[in-house]
């Protein structure tokens, strides 16, 4: 069973996947790439969803493997820390297919855990 803090985390990561979605969600990799804004929201996004990726205990993060918790979390590091070298392809490729991917998961631990 989650606490009200753990569900609190996956629902703000949802709410911010959910940002990703809407921000890219009707503009081309193209676009995305000559969109300042667009690539500001899409990492700043990025960014809340590994810190608040850092806040679920280990034994969550052992459960539910088939999240790349770690790659989620170093993307938090890499968007926070190394920002003038981003390859925003990179972030392109996760925020277009693996950004739902996560959202849809945090819904299925939630529901998990009713």
């Amino acid at each position: 069973m989650l606490t009200t803090k753990e569900k609190g985390i996956l629902k703000s990561i949802i709410r911010h996947c959910e940002r990703v979605e809407k921000t890219i969600n009707n503009i081309t990799e193209d676009d995305f790439y000559k969109d300042e804004n667009a690539k500001d929201v899409v990492c700043f996004n990025i960014f809340q969803i590994g810190e608040l990726a850092k806040k679920l205990p280990n034994e969550l993060l052992f459960k539910y493997q088939d999240v790349p918790w770690k790659d989620i979390k170093g993307m938090r590091d890499w968007v926070g820390h190394d920002y003038m070298t981003i390859s925003f392809e990179i972030v392109w490729k996760s925020s277009s297919s693996d950004i739902t991917k996560l959202k849809e998961y945090c819904i299925f631990i939630l529901h998990d855990n009713e």
